[in-house]
């Protein structure tokens, strides 16, 4: 199975959660930001479609998890976003 960051899925691509991981860019703060994505319902095995991409696919990325909602993600939280397509 190959996994793929957030941030490298197409448009309209749905993938499937496989894992939250560390990304030093947030530093002593990247637990909270684990867990603040975590609450929000970004977790295993849930299915994750980005709606949009920001000006030449970079910035911010609109995604959509199954249940409908949406969220509004940098760059760096999708980096932090592991998937798995099926």
């Amino acid at each position: 199975m190959s996994v793929y960051p957030l941030h490298q899925l197409a448009k309209h691509q749905q993938a499937y959660i496989k894992d939250i991981i560390d990304n030093p860019v947030f530093g002593s703060q990247d637990r909270s930001v684990s867990l603040r994505l975590a609450e929000l319902g970004f977790s295993s095995h849930r299915p994750v479609t980005i709606i949009a991409k920001g000006l030449l696919g970079k910035g911010s990325y609109v995604v959509r998890l199954d249940n409908h909602s949406q969220f509004s993600l940098r760059k760096a939280e999708a980096e932090k976003i592991l998937c798995y397509l099926k």
